[in-house]
């Protein structure tokens, strides 16, 4: 059986010459992808005419992987993950010196310090 020639591309489908009404569909190009951070190869199906993005999301870590074969030049950088925008989380320190003043915190380290030596407040668990 011939090839059939093609006589126009939608999507991922393509029509032929012999029989307009017959749709056939394309076969993706399959494009492999390294990840620096976890070395887990992505492979990506892209439309046979698509160009070949340099970097591709990883499926595990989102992070930019790296195409492994030579990627066109005039391809966007599609569906990489932007930063997000959350700031580090903050330590139970850093809340306090949020709340208190350096003088506030060493006058209620004396006061407490005071209490303890006193024998006012307990230094820990006693055996018995």
């Amino acid at each position: 059986m011939p090839a059939a020639m093609l006589a126009g591309t939608m999507p991922h489908r393509s029509v032929t010459i012999e029989n307009p009404g017959r749709v056939v569909p394309l076969a993706p190009r399959l494009v492999e992808y390294l990840c620096g951070q976890c070395e887990l190869v992505t492979t990506a199906r892209l439309h046979p005419e698509a160009s070949i993005p340099q970097l591709w999301p990883c499926r595990r870590c989102r992070a930019g992987a790296e195409c492994t074969v030579e990627p066109d030049e005039d391809a966007e950088l599609i569906g990489l993950p932007v930063a997000p925008k959350t700031p580090p989380r903050k330590t139970h320190w850093e809340h306090v010196r949020e709340r208190r003043t350096d003088a506030e915190l060493e006058r209620l380290l004396e006061g407490r310090l005071n209490l303890l030596r006193s024998g006012k407040l307990h230094s820990g668990h006693t055996r018995s």
